[in-house]
């Protein structure tokens, strides 16, 4: 061989590792929401235009912001990020509709951080102290999910000093920062689908599927379907394995018990704290292994909720009180439509 071949062969084989090795530290990199998931909850300040945010929040537009916080390393982070409204029903009535984030992938890569450029910011729909019990007990909601289900959408309390650039105007207020879902699918090697509607039951993973249909009946929610994907998302696997329903969207629930939320008049329901399964099995006996698996994080769910100092001692021992109810109605047969 060739001293020119040797060096010829000697660069495309470094080539083809660096791009190896490229390819792995990307796939590998932090997400922006991992890097922002700090402590138990995040300090950050919010500046845009507020009052075109309110007054248009039926547009799907985004507007120019700023968020800064201080990073796991004590170092002060400023992002020139883009944001818009989002969402249906509490886009429409929320003092502050819920956000979507959308950052620039060359800053992400700059940082050494992962491509996944949105996030999804849950903000208080309501003033004061209602407003904060509300968001507290929608971010408990998540985490019992993650007890129960390998699969779950990642969430993390933010606290927000809220600055107006148009009129000057400062508030402050809680919200949950929740990881964009491509994220979530890309995390569990799966890609969305969201328009696979009416999806045969053969098709879908049932084990997770119930977990996801008692985990609604458990927080008293019916705000949401499997068959017209709803308020779940669906993860379908590059392996072929069937897929798997990522429930999300709880401030309809008994649970959270929000004063704006309507009993489901579909299912003759008079109250949001009324329970009903919703579910693709027959009877009880096709859910029994999941009742079980329920009834053995018990425990942690109550220990979970009575630790969660950020919701008021009185919306602790409510919701406290809900959970076991519904331990308590597993020892009957489930009401069903």
């Amino acid at each position: 061989m060739s001293l020119k071949r040797s060096f010829f062969t000697l660069a495309v084989f470094l080539l083809g590792t660096s791009e190896l090795l490229y390819g792995q530290k990307n796939d590998s990199a932090k997400t922006i929401f991992d890097f922002m998931a700090i402590g138990e909850s995040l300090e950050m300040e919010l500046n845009t235009d507020l009052t075109l945010l309110k007054d248009q929040k039926k547009s799907n537009e985004y507007q120019p912001a700023t968020i800064s916080f201080t990073d796991g390393a004590g170092q002060v982070q400023k992002w020139d990020i883009k944001l818009r409204s989002r969402g249906k029903f509490r886009r429409r009535i929320c003092i502050l509709p819920p956000l979507k984030l959308n950052f620039n992938k060359g800053d992400l890569q700059k940082a050494g951080l992962a491509k996944d450029d949105e996030l999804k910011l849950i903000t208080h729909c309501v003033e004061g102290y209602e407003g904060k019990e509300f968001l507290m007990r929608e971010y408990l909601a998540y985490k019992l999910l993650a007890l129960v289900s390998p699969y779950s959408l990642k969430v993390h309390l933010v606290e927000i000093k809220y600055r107006d650039t148009k009129n000057k105007a400062r508030s402050t207020g809680w919200g949950i920062l929740m990881e964009d879902e491509a994220s979530m699918a890309k995390r569990y090697g799966a890609k969305l689908c969201d328009d696979c509607f009416s999806t045969p039951k053969d098709s879908l993973n049932m084990e997770q599927v119930n977990i996801a249909c008692l985990f609604e009946y458990m927080i008293g929610n019916t705000d949401w379907s499997i068959q017209m994907v709803r308020n779940m998302k669906m993860l379908k696997f590059k392996d072929g394995s069937k897929a798997v329903m990522v429930p999300y969207d709880f401030d309809f629930s008994g649970f959270v018990n929000a004063s704006y939320a309507l009993p489901n008049a579909d299912y003759k329901l008079t109250s949001i704290r009324e329970r009903i399964f919703l579910s693709m099995t027959e009877n009880d006996a096709e859910i029994a292994s999941t009742k079980a698996l329920f009834e053995s994080k018990r425990q942690e769910m109550v220990e979970l909720i009575k630790g969660f100092k950020a919701l008021s001692a009185a919306g602790r021992n409510d919701a406290v009180s809900y959970i076991n109810s519904f331990f308590e109605s597993l020892k009957q047969p489930l009401r069903r439509p």
